[in-house]
């Protein structure tokens, strides 16, 4: 196979067979083109999904319509029919674990299911067909009748079927399951199924189609790749994104092409470099760019990133980019440098760090070392810049906070050529909530962008940060919204893991390095399990200072550390540690501390030790950066990681609510903190979940109202919800909430609110159903009059049943009537001529349907006859069916087409089909087509197929390629 040709155009193997079916639909959801089994153009594909969908190795979605519409897809390579089969079994148990998850969807035709496989071709051929039987039938009984008809290999299809159906559920239920109910599940997995088949061999039909589908919509006319390059690099986006069980929409695999030098068409043309690269060549030196030497002004970053050309930095100038600086050996320090010696990292970290450096200079890169605090990643990436790209510039994008200053750094393109983008502790710049996807988005645009490049984004991050950012989020995490941008940017990273520790053998080649500097021979005497870096930092030596603390000095810590592991960013002000330590300060110390017990215990945790800075540090602004309006303090490193184990599951005191509150540095700082409150359930911070409101979280006070009702607290949750002009569907749970305490005139008179602020009827419903409940049915009754009077669809249905059931028909219709024509709904005149078909008013029941279809409820009708069909009811489904076909509604239509030519009135079923095809449902004809099939009438089945082709059926058209049978 020719490079960059896709083992799906050849037919050979290489990928795996299941990431090979999945770019196929990748492919047609890159190019806006429909798949098998999804009749629009879908919006996503999901693959490996089992926490959501049960068939999981490929679901296309679409999610533009009213509803979801999905197909959830299991991949083998090989699959045999047979209920002794492992693989069919397991697949088939997948079938009906989606039918209990999306039941209602998958009889609703929203949702469907299917296989692929590449063979035995006769059997996945059979349960094909069969499942396209099932489908023309409008009831598993009508499809039991059909069945003889069909041949021996249907049979044996349907018998392997219902035995492994039978047998799964004996397994799950451990008693043998109703005949009824095996026919019932086996019947609605075959009308829902969707067969494809893949040869794994060969080239996949789909292929052709699909490539010229690539060069007609999505490839540039200038593009060096071809579609077929471009299916084998979707192919291996699936193979990398499939375990991760990812969403993966156009956007994304656009980005991703582009990234591997793909033109597509709709990009914007390629800008001109805004510097011009002039070769100089100076005596004794490599060949450099005059960009690396000059920056002008209107490409120099601003103030808040600091910028330098790496070869000129000064080994203190590491202490600016955040490099630990090192525990004081009691020696002659005047003689040491900044830093001491550094020692070559375990493992060959170095060698790998180093190899990823300098292969920036080809291409931009992003690098991340991973690993604990103080364990020398700062400094490992500082010696590695330094060695490999001395000529480029540097760029530390620090203040006003991080995530505002880097995106400020790159607005503009102010970020020039062979520039080290510094991103010390990457997780403040990558997982701030509100910057996670402008930032990612920023990133992936500058790494992907050639004319930009090279650059080399460098980060340090903790294992927890980076777990949390390459795993997906967890339900209800915050940190959700943006994600998506962010695995697109994680995607692009290389990953260095730093060892937390010096391996016997590691200090041992390095002992003439040690031995060369007090410091390290102190860390090397005195540090424990080789943890040598950690023992520089001050690691023990602040945990140490931590641990002593006690009174007003280790209540200031603990604010620091609450805060931080709540969300807090790492500048503290002062009147946020105040505020916050006083919950943190039992009653006994309190009333011993005298009135400057703050700023003594703040000198006592500021005041450097051994050269090494105390527990809390002031942050000092760079030059050229605005001065401060009050102090800022940072809580070391060591102690923030140590906090996130040894004070988890301690709930914060009051007081650091009520300091977010008021002193948070920043509106993010405070939204952080609220939304850390509302994780701990927390109630007695008011004012801080009503800034953050005001600042843009809307999602709090919601949930805070609604925690205040689940508390009981009706009055304080009342006016809240008035105070703010808060839903009126709050006004609705608090009705019901406090119809279930018993005050049914509160719960009346707040359900009437929430109706008169926003329509709401949840309140009213439920009270209702609450005083049913006791049996107060005139207490009900009235509620439901008041909700029937002003348009709940759910208080008319009961009223009409209620009084049809009393006998009062002129009533139970007049109120029907009313609900459909003066509030538009036909609910309660559905359910009256339902109950008037089940005492055997037919003539009555198809005048009330025929109403129903005059004021434009076709829909509804057609609804209820699928309904009412699936429960057996055929009744009513055809009384149903026949007021909507005479309005002519398209899914009517269809149906009493395939009713007719069951009851041998052929031409009339014809004449419905071509009336439903000509209203945009083809399907009819393609069903009609397939019962016709069944019977043998083999030229009628060929004829109405290639109508409904041309009406647009790809059904159809696969029916008749199948056959070599021209369209």
């Amino acid at each position: 196979m020719s490079k960059g040709a896709s083992s799906i155009g050849s037919g050979g193997g290489g990928t795996i067979y299941e990431y090979r079916v999945a770019a196929l639909d990748l492919v047609g959801l890159l190019c806006g083109v429909p798949v098998p089994g999804l009749d629009v153009v879908p919006d996503s594909v999901c693959l490996q999904k089992a926490n959501v969908f049960p068939l999981d190795d490929v679901v296309v979605l679409n999610r533009q319509g009213p509803y979801d519409l999905a197909v959830q897809r299991q991949v083998k390579r090989t699959l045999e029919i047979a209920s002794s089969s492992e693989p069919w079994r397991k697949t088939i148990q997948q079938c009906l674990a989606s039918l209990e998850a999306f039941g209602d969807e998958i009889d609703a035709d929203r949702h469907r299911i299917g296989v692929t496989a590449s063979g035995p071709s006769t059997g996945l051929e059979a349960l094909r067909d069969l499942a396209a039987s099932a489908t023309a039938q409008k009831s598993v009984a009508d499809f039991l009748q059909e069945l003889p008809r069909l041949g021996q290999s249907y049979h044996r299809v349907w018998k392997h079927l219902t035995q492994t159906v039978s047998a799964l559920l004996v397994d799950s239920d451990e008693s043998p399951p109703e005949h009824e109910l095996v026919q019932s599940s086996a019947y609605r997995i075959a009308r829902r199924l969707v067969v494809q088949i893949e040869p794994a061999e060969q080239i996949s039909p789909r292929y052709p189609a699909l490539c010229a589908a690539l060069q007609e919509r999505v490839l540039h006319a200038d593009s060096r790749v071809g579609a077929a390059g471009v299916f084998r690099m979707v192919e291996e986006l699936a193979q990398a994104w499939g375990p991760r069980g990812g969403s993966i929409d156009a956007a994304m695999l656009r980005n991703r092409l582009r990234a591997q030098g793909v033109a597509l068409r709709g990009d914007p043309p390629a800008r001109s470099a805004g510097v011009v690269h002039q070769r100089i060549e100076p005596q004794g030196a490599e060949t450099l760019t005059l960009a690396t030497h000059v920056q002008t002004v209107t490409s120099r970053p601003s103030h808040s990133a600091w910028s330098e050309v790496i070869g000129k930095l000064k080994p203190s100038d590491a202490l600016r980019l955040e490099v630990h600086p090192a525990v004081d050996a009691d020696a002659d320090s005047g003689a040491l440098g900044a830093l001491p010696p550094y020692i070559a990292r375990p493992d060959g970290v170095d060698g790998r760090l180093r190899r990823a450096v300098a292969q920036s200079a080809g291409g931009s890169r992003l690098v991340i070392v991973v690993g604990e605090s103080s364990t020398g990643k700062t400094r490992a990436c500082w010696e590695a810049v330094r060695a490999e790209l001395s000529s480029w510039r540097i760029v530390h994008p620090l203040a006003p906070d991080r995530p505002a200053a880097l995106l400020r750094a790159l607005q503009d393109d102010a970020l020039e050529p062979r520039t080290v983008l510094w991103l010390n502790e990457a997780q403040l710049y990558l997982l701030a909530k509100d910057y996670i996807a402008q930032v990612s988005a920023a990133l992936q645009s500058l790494l992907t962008d050639s004319q930009r490049g090279p650059v080399l984004v460098l980060g340090t991050m903790w294992p927890t940060y980076w777990d949390h950012l390459d795993d997906d989020p967890a339900d209800g995490d915050e940190l959700d919204v943006g994600m998506g941008a962010a695995h697109q940017l994680v995607d692009l990273a290389i990953t260095i893991r730093m060892p937390p520790a010096f391996h016997a053998r590691d200090l041992a080649q390095a002992a003439a390095v040690v031995a060369s500097d007090p410091r390290l021979r102190l860390a090397r005497s005195h540090a424990t399990g080789g943890r040598i870096t950690q023992f520089l930092a001050g690691a023990p030596h602040l945990v140490r200072r931590y641990e002593q603390s006690d009174g007003a000095a280790r209540a200031i810590l603990h604010a620091a550390m609450d805060a931080r592991r709540c969300g807090h960013g790492p500048l503290l002000t002062e009147g946020f540690l105040r505020t916050a330590a006083e919950g943190y300060i039992d009653e006994a110390t309190w009333h011993n501390l005298d009135e400057n017990w703050f700023t003594s215990s703040l000198a006592e945790l500021l005041k450097p030790r051994r050269k090494l800075p105390g527990p809390l540090t002031q942050y000092r602004p760079r030059p050229g950066e605005p001065p401060l309006d009050s102090p800022l303090y940072q809580l070391a490193d060591i102690l923030h990681e140590n906090s996130r184990t040894t004070r988890k599951g301690k709930p914060p005191a009051s007081s650091l609510w009520a300091a977010a509150a008021t002193h948070s540095r920043t509106d993010a700082d405070m939204r952080e903190l609220a939304q850390a409150a509302r994780s701990h359930q927390a109630v007695d911070c008011e004012a801080l979940y009503l800034r953050a409101a005001s600042g843009g979280d809307v999602s709090l006070l919601p949930w805070f109202v609604r925690r205040l009702i689940g508390l009981g607290q009706f009055q304080r949750a009342e006016g809240l919800i008035e105070d703010r002009c808060l839903s009126g569907l709050l006004l609705g749970e608090l009705s019901a909430a406090v119809g279930l305490a018993g005050q049914y005139g509160n719960s009346e008179r707040l359900a009437r609110r929430a109706f008169d602020v926003s329509g709401d009827r949840h309140g009213h419903r439920r009270l209702a159903h609450h005083l049913l409940t006791l049996g107060m049915r005139r207490d009900a009754a009235r509620v439901y009059s008041w909700a029937a009077d002003h348009g709940d669809p759910t208080a008319a249905r009961w009223l009409v049943g209620y009084h049809e059931a009393q006998g009062d028909r002129l009533t139970a219709e007049r109120l029907a009537y009313a609900a459909l024509l003066q509030h538009g709904s036909p609910a309660a005149l559905l359910a009256l001529a339902q109950s008037r078909i089940v005492s055997g008013g037919d003539t009555e029941a198809t005048r009330l349907c025929q109403v129903i279809a005059d004021h434009g409820h076709a829909d509804a009708l057609v609804t209820c006859a699928r309904e009412r069909s699936d429960h057996g009811d055929h009744v009513a489904a055809l009384c149903f069916y026949r007021a909507a076909t005479a309005v002519e509604h398209p899914k009517a239509l269809e149906w009493m087409s395939w009713h007719c030519d069951g009851q041998g009135a052929h031409q009339r079923a014809e004449d419905l089909a071509h009336a439903a095809a000509a209203r945009g449902n083809s399907h009819a004809l393609h069903g009609l087509a397939h019962l016709r099939f069944a019977h043998s009438r083999l030229q009628d089945a060929e004829r109405l197929n290639r109508a409904a082709a041309q009406a647009g059926s790809l059904s159809a058209r696969e029916w008749l390629a199948r056959r070599s049978l021209p369209a």
